[in-house]
């Protein structure tokens, strides 16, 4: 995904074999993982996967097809992430995406220098292919539903604590509100996908990583400007959109994206954003 950084974190405890194995052909790799698994069970394996993104969803549809007692915790199963959505052909197959996700086909993406050289990144594209645009809530919304249907336990709920096991044979407890009541989870394993200020990966000490900040308006245009957009998207690099990252005008169902993100220079956004803003109006 566009804008998006993904950080990997495995912490193992023991072993133990789920009641019914996994083919790991058919697992996709999550964003953020930390485990404690008991050596021995008389149950299924237990797992708790936090954040309901295209990560997570994906991580907890593999887990409970493969016969794992699996429950999915989305804090906000409403809110669009400010993500371009911009995704790449190839994962439309390997995550067997209807293609009724795809808002826009875009053959056309121009890249802003500073000095405003533009440079047709789409003339690399063969005759078939397209970039995919796709609204997050759209996307994630999907995975979610998929994740339930292959079995998972799919939970609104805000996690406020994960509790690491205090001995290498006890599991972990994570501490959840839902529906105004708080209420406790006991699993063997917790799969963390929630973002750059992961609980989880406080809760394993994970150390010190760097994140992005992104910030994303949506525009609706008249219907003569939005045609501009048909198939066209747009990215700007410069210091007056972005020290470190890049800005984006993507299309669509029936507006643009306009965006902007920084690692360095998080305290600024607002004003990168403002500086997308007077690009793409002008």
């Amino acid at each position: 995904m566009a804008s998006q950084l993904l950080h990997h974190r495995i912490l193992h405890r023991g072993t133990a074999p789920a009641s019914a194995p996994i083919d790991r052909r058919n697992l996709r790799p999550p964003t953020t993982c930390a485990a404690a698994v008991t050596p021995s069970l008389h149950r299924k394996l237990r797992v708790a996967v936090i954040g309901g993104g295209p990560a997570g969803s994906s991580a907890a549809e593999s887990l409970a097809s493969g016969g794992v007692e699996t429950f999915l915790f989305e804090r906000n199963t409403s809110s669009a992430k400010p993500c371009g959505g911009a995704i790449p052909l190839c994962m439309i197959e390997e995550f067997d995406l209807p293609l009724s996700l795809v808002d826009r086909k875009v053959t056309e993406m121009t890249i802003v220098s500073p000095s405003n050289i533009t440079v047709d990144f789409g003339k690399t594209l063969m005759p078939h292919e397209f970039i995919a645009m796709v609204r997050r809530e759209v996307l994630d919304s999907y995975l979610r539903s998929r994740a339930q249907s292959a079995g998972a336990d799919v939970k609104t709920a805000l996690v406020t604590e994960i509790r690491t096991p205090s001995t290498t044979n006890a599991p972990y407890k994570v501490i959840y509100t839902e529906e105004g009541s708080r209420r406790e989870l006991v699993v063997d394993v917790v799969v963390g996908s929630d973002g750059a200020n992961s609980r989880v990966a406080k809760a394993i000490e994970a150390g010190e990583y760097s994140c992005a900040i992104a910030f994303q308006e949506r525009i609706k245009l008249p219907d003569e400007k939005m045609e501009y957009y048909e198939n066209l998207a747009e990215m700007y690099l410069g210091d007056d959109v972005s020290p470190d990252f890049y800005a984006w005008v993507f299309p669509k169902c029936d507006h643009v994206a306009v965006g902007t993100g920084t690692v360095c220079s998080k305290q600024n956004i607002k004003m990168y954003q403002r500086g997308i803003q007077c690009v793409h109006l002008s």
